[in-house]
């Protein structure tokens, strides 16, 4: 049973004058070191940090009735393929679809939350 749908979308420009201005202060409140660790500092570094950053917001969105979650409560990750996929570092009884995107300027996630059986 899907229990809620989240969606959310940031500026590119937003995300990296964060990261700029308060670098390993802001990154440690929004992300995990895992996350961190596996997003390549190339060209893309602050459209994948926004990806992962409007993933969060839409989870959040998706499932905030039922589990008041902090940003770092939640992990953006991807398999081996490369496809986004969610987990927890509480045990929440809901399962996360996601998709993200991201252009130069913009990032958009959108998250639909299923209630585990």
């Amino acid at each position: 049973m899907i229990v809620g749908v989240g969606i959310d979308m940031i500026k590119i420009e937003k995300m990296k004058k964060a990261i700029q201005k308060w670098k390993d202060g802001f990154l440690s409140r929004v992300f995990n070191k895992e996350e961190i660790e596996n997003i390549y500092q190339g060209k893309m570094y602050y459209q994948r940090l926004g990806a992962r950053f409007a993933a969060k917001e839409a989870v959040i969105k998706a499932i905030s009735k039922e589990h008041p979650l902090a940003l770092t409560d939640i992990l953006i990750l991807n398999k081996e393929n490369g496809a986004p996929y969610c987990t927890f570092k509480k045990d929440i009884d809901v399962k996360i679809f996601l998709s993200i995107t991201h252009i130069e300027d913009y990032a958009v996630a959108c998250a639909v939350a299923e209630k585990k059986s």
